[in-house]
């Protein structure tokens, strides 16, 4: 057999094998990165070409306009100074989250169905004496049709679904997004969601979770 066909054959069993190995502990992982041993547990996503989300230029432009017109002013007048508009996550990172949360939910038995990204307020943003728009990102799972974000760490360590509306109760905080219903019975003209909590009930907020941030904002400059 000539050194180039062996060459092809070596290359090709060897494909097969990762291909195996990747299959076999639901692994994904960088494909310029192939050659190296796959830990259990990471991820890797061929390239399937354009996906449906992907937008197209004009969809684009019309939902830039669209918050130009009808966002900036009011937030602007409200704050006393333009919102931040841009979140920026470190594209690394982001994954190695990704990877930490899927093999969480993998071992509590819950499937992934989603990803919200959930509007909040950074308060003294970097020192400002300002707060600015940012988000919290946290994985969802479908429950009666709907998607309900949940505690992928909480989870796992509890043995159960825990979703995030349960941990922002423990909180004293009332989040009222998980369904219409709860959106309805909830929803406050004073916009205030505070839970009393009972005298002497400790506070979880020193829990980890399993919720996502550390992004960087803009505005400011």
């Amino acid at each position: 057999m000539k050194k180039t066909n062996l060459l092809k054959l070596v290359i090709i069993v060897f494909t097969m094998n990762f291909m195996t190995s990747c299959e076999k502990h639901k692994c994904k992982c960088d494909h310029d990165d192939w050659q190296s041993q796959i830990p259990d547990s990471t991820f890797c996503y061929s390239d399937e070409g354009r996906t449906a989300e992907m937008l197209d230029y004009t969809e684009i432009v019309s939902m830039l306009r669209d918050y130009d017109t009808t966002r900036i002013a009011p937030l602007e007048k409200a704050l006393g100074y333009e919102d931040s508009r841009i979140n920026t996550y470190n594209f690394k990172q982001f994954r190695k989250y990704l990877g930490r949360v899927k093999n969480l939910s993998r071992k509590a038995g819950i499937k992934i169905s989603g990803l919200s990204f959930i509007s909040a307020a950074m308060p003294d943003y970097n020192g400002t004496g300002r707060s600015y728009q940012d988000l919290i990102y946290i994985p969802t799972t479908t429950i009666d049709g709907k998607q309900v974000a949940f505690d992928p760490l909480q989870s796992f360590e509890q043995g159960r679904l825990v979703t995030f509306k349960e941990m922002l109760a423990k909180n004293g905080y009332n989040w009222i997004y998980n369904t219409t219903e709860d959106f309805n019975n909830g929803k406050r003209e004073d916009h205030d969601y505070s839970i009393e909590l009972p005298i002497g009930s400790p506070l979880q907020n020193e829990v980890p979770s399993g919720a996502g941030n550390r992004g960087q904002l803009s505005p400011p400059y």
